[in-house]
């Protein structure tokens, strides 16, 4: 990289970080962890609701929640994101800013990926731990806030870690709405200067790339640490205790 390369992404790092606070909106790699955050937060309330329905419910609202979520799923991202960017304003009969448009978009978006893992990992918790929970008198909601969730957030810790990641890296699709997010930021320096977009877009990637790849070695951690959790998707029958 050359020394002006260098320098141009040094005078922009203030901008790329925080956009233009504090004197003016707040942006760049700052909202884009927000973001990451608020988004993976309802994402995960979301997807754990619709999951359960869908694993749990009547088989009424069983077929209703996994429709749902296909629906959801067979969709481009972008193509969902300009939906409810387009159609919440006529079905709410007010405008919504592009922020909350994007934020909607995406947590039911990545809730609905979320809502398949937890649905597999209900599933994956042996039917013996339903009825040993019956056998010491718990009713059917504290069986599942203590017993099973946490045997099924642990099974589907793999799959839930690389929806964090894949959530992080789609953030970026809000750009195109003109969120002044990271990869926002950096278009409107490379537009600016009209010089070195590629150290400019390397560095953004690297920066996304040390943020998932610390998720993933913390997701990594948790998965050694919990290994003892019921295998995702099947019918194991093992014991659940550590």
């Amino acid at each position: 990289m050359s020394s002006n390369a260098v320098l141009v992404i040094w005078n922009s790092l203030p901008f790329l970080l925080v956009g233009l606070f504090p004197q003016g909106q707040l942006g760049g790699l700052a909202l884009t962890v927000i973001l990451s955050v608020v988004i993976g937060i309802a994402s995960l309330a979301f997807g754990s609701i619709l999951g359960l329905v869908a694993a749990l419910a009547p088989s009424g609202m069983r077929w209703l929640a996994g429709g749902l979520m296909v629906v959801i799923r067979g969709m481009p991202a972008l193509a969902f994101l300009f939906w409810i960017y387009f159609l919440l304003p006529r079905l709410l009969g007010f405008d919504l800013a592009p922020l909350y448009s994007a934020c909607i978009a995406l947590t039911a978006y990545h809730g609905s990926y979320i809502a398949a893992d937890i649905r597999g990992g209900v599933r994956s918790v042996p039917a013996g731990q339903w009825e040993a929970a019956r056998a010491f008198g718990l009713r059917t909601l504290p069986t599942l806030v203590l017993i099973i969730l946490p045997q099924a957030f642990r099974a589907v810790l793999p799959s839930l870690i690389n929806r964090i990641v894949n959530l992080v890296i789609y953030t970026s699709v809000i750009s195109i709405l003109g969120v002044l997010e990271f990869t926002r930021a950096a278009m409107i320096v490379n537009n600016r200067e009209l010089l070195y977009p590629q150290y400019i877009f390397a560095f953004v990637g690297l920066v996304y790339f040390v943020i998932c790849y610390v998720i993933s070695m913390t997701g990594k951690m948790l998965e050694r640490r919990w290994a003892w959790s019921p295998a995702y998707n099947t019918r194991s029958t093992r014991s659940s205790t550590p």
